[in-house]
Formats: structure tokens, C-alpha cells, sequence
């Protein structure tokens, strides 16, 4: 059922019917983000397949296909913490990071907790938002929340650079998240079976997900 959050897009924003609210983070929230657990469990997981191992020929074409296979034991995957050095180069005007807290009253006093949060940033040359991260603590996700981010994300990037489209990176042991991705209109854009070599993810890949922002909904989110 649609919330009033996901249709309020305007921050800061109380969500007073499930005691969250959603604001931009300040620098001293820093410590808090790096806190979030942002592991999971899955039974399924994608594979690559490629219909032919010889190379492309004028008279054969090379296909690719994305399997869901069940794992015959369930999956914990964490991830390493990182150094966003990369980050350090980009404009910081461009980038963004939206954060959710748990408000509530416990033994009288006024107490919140960081629920999950998502950063994105921005690509001048093709109009793109990228979403460089989104993290929900477990005890919080499958209630609404990452999709509630994600619109304010799109939102936000209509708002001030006209984005046209959005963008994403997630590993193909991320059974959980694509499923949710490919419910809020994400497309699968490509892959890399190479990018994780030689790093702690080496034997994972990285699937790219997209999702184009049309005229109406560039519209609705502008208003």
C-alpha cells in the first residue's frame, strides 16, 4: 500500500504512521552509516551463461543469459568495509545521501535510530543518477523502505539536475536486492564478469541495473 511517504517528496519528511523520518545527512552522521549491517542471507543466486564459448563470428552471435539458481545451502554475505577514495575526485555538489531514522519514545525520552540510508551522485554528461550505495538494517527491511528511498533519490535528482535515467551496481548474490530493484522498474543493463577479480567478491560479478525516468513520472516527481 502507497504511503504518504512515498508520495510526500519533499525533505525533511516524518512519516508518522511508521515512525520514520527522512532527512539529508550531515557530516557527523558519517560514523553512524558505517555502522549499518548490511549483510544478508539468500538461497538463490544468478549465474552467467553463455550460449557459445567461441568468438563472434559473421555468422554466429554470442548470447548471454542470466540464470537464478537455488544454492544447496543458504548464503551469508557480508561486505568489506571500503575506502571510497574514488569518491574524494567527484564534486560534491553532486553527490547526495539520504538517511531514515526510527523515531520513537523509549522510558520518556526521545530516542532515534538510523534505519538505512541511500547515497547517490550525479552524472553530468548523460544525465544519470548513480546510486553508489543503500543500505537498510535487517530488523527494518521489507517494509517499504528501500523503494521510499529510492523515489526520494529520483526525486531529488529531478529536482536539480534533470536526471533522465537511474543507475546501479549490485552483485549477482544479491538475489534479495535485484528482485526488489526489478519490482521498482529497474532493468538489467549489463554485467562484468572480470570487475571482482583479485578483490574479496573474486567469483562474484557485478549486474548494472537501470531505470529510465519517462516524461510522466520526470514530471510527477517535479511536483
Amino acid at each position: 500500500m502507497e504511503t504518504t511517504a512515498m508520495r510526500t517528496l519533499d525533505l525533511p519528511f516524518t512519516d508518522s504512521e511508521r515512525n520514520l523520518h527522512y532527512r539529508f545527512s550531515r557530516p557527523d552522521d558519517q560514523p553512524i552509516l558505517s555502522t549499518i549491517d548490511s549483510s544478508f542471507n539468500t538461497d538463490r543466486i544468478f549465474q552467467v551463461k553463455f550460449d557459445s564459448p567461441c568468438p563472434i563470428s559473421a555468422m554466429m552471435g554470442l548470447g548471454v543469459q542470466l540464470e537464478s539458481i537455488q544454492l544447496d545451502r543458504p548464503l551469508h554475505k557480508s561486505f568489506p568495509d571500503e575506502e571510497d577514495s574514488d569518491e574524494d575526485d567527484d564534486d560534491a555538489q553532486d553527490n547526495f545521501t539520504i538517511i531514515v531514522e526510527d523515531i520513537h519514545s523509549s522510558s520518556g525520552e526521545a530516542s532515534s535510530k538510523v534505519a538505512g540510508f541511500i547515497s547517490a551522485k550525479f552524472s553530468s554528461w548523460n544525465s544519470r543518477l548513480i546510486v553508489t550505495d543503500i543500505e537498510i538494517e535487517p530488523a527494518y527491511r521489507r517494509r517499504g523502505i528501500g523503494p521510499t528511498l529510492v523515489q526520494f533519490a529520483e526525486s531529488i535528482g529531478v529536482a536539480r539536475y534533470l536526471v533522465r535515467h537511474v543507475w546501479l551496481e549490485v552483485s549477482n548474490v544479491n538475489y534479495p536486492a535485484i528482485q526488489s530493484y526489478l519490482k521498482m522498474g529497474f532493468k538489467v543493463a549489463g554485467l562484468d564478469v572480470s570487475m571482482y577479480v583479485g578483490t574479496e567478491s573474486e567469483g562474484e560479478f557485478p549486474i548494472f541495473m537501470w531505470k529510465k525516468l519517462d516524461e510522466v513520472s520526470r514530471s510527477g516527481l517535479r511536483q
